[in-house]
């Protein structure tokens, strides 16, 4: 933590802007982010990993990654799975990394669009053993075996 947490002084006949809003909610938000690291990162509940017809598929459920935002996955998320058969065993880890789009864009003062909600929606990726970036939380690993199909561990 570079900075300290600051948050809005909120008094009779204060002005609120834009900027005191965000203020607001960024205290709120990174507050719940410390508070989620002192229990640690990893699937919480659901986020259950299953292979099928060269499908990875993972339930809805919620992690905490390891800056203590939540993931939540609301409705089940499935990956294909492309095994390079002709360069032997492999090993993927499947991640999960929160992510955010902007939403319901408006025209802003300065002529260019303004977005006036964020949407929370994670993104399940498969990566080489051990490729995964810090913040993706690592779901599974899945080895292509010798007999040509795919576990979960």
């Amino acid at each position: 933590m570079a900075d300290p947490l600051r948050r809005v002084n909120f008094f009779d006949g204060l002005r609120l802007t834009a900027a005191d809003l965000a203020v607001e909610q960024e205290y709120h938000r990174t507050a719940r982010y410390l508070h989620n690291r002192l229990h640690g990162y990893g699937a919480v509940s659901g986020l259950e990993v299953t292979v099928a017809n060269e499908h990875v598929e993972v339930s809805p459920g919620m992690g905490i990654d390891v800056r203590g935002r939540e993931i939540v996955l609301t409705e089940a998320g499935s990956l294909q799975l492309e095994p390079q058969q002709d360069t032997g065993l492999w090993v993927r880890d499947l991640v999960i990394e929160w992510h955010e789009t902007p939403e319901c864009p408006v025209p802003g003062s300065d002529g260019a669009d303004d977005f006036t909600r964020w949407v929370e929606q994670p993104e399940l990726a498969l990566r080489g053993e051990g490729e995964a970036a810090a913040e993706e939380l690592r779901l599974a690993r899945l080895p292509w075996t010798r007999g040509g199909e795919v576990e979960v561990a």
